[in-house]
């Protein structure tokens, strides 16, 4: 389950990346997809922190700022948000929250 755990984690972290990438090239120099790209490599280098409790902390926090950074971009660029993509994002953040606190030692 460790390596599920950590596999998912990067996963979503190279995706979200990607995406944060594909904009920044589209749409030119914005801070906030800037941000989208620098918290998806803060969760790549999250993975790799021997601590339990430091790496649960941070990834928190990452998950969180992907939260206000989805946010701002959907009021922003849309001008509304979407519930249900936020809703979603917010139960896969819980569940990999839950697979570090119980798996990663």
């Amino acid at each position: 389950m460790v390596f599920i755990t950590n596999l998912l984690i990067g996963l979503y972290a190279v995706l979200t990346g990607t995406a944060g990438l594909k904009q920044w090239k589209e749409e030119g120099f914005r801070l906030r997809t800037v941000m989208f790209v620098v918290v998806s490599i803060s969760m790549l280098i999250i993975l790799f922190l021997p601590n339990k409790d430091w790496m649960l902390s941070f990834l928190i926090l990452t998950f969180a700022l992907l939260h206000i950074l989805a946010i701002a971009e959907g009021l922003l660029k849309l001008g509304r948000l979407n519930y249900r993509h936020h809703i979603i994002r917010f139960f896969f953040h819980c569940i990999i929250v839950l697979l570090v606190y119980k798996f990663i030692n």
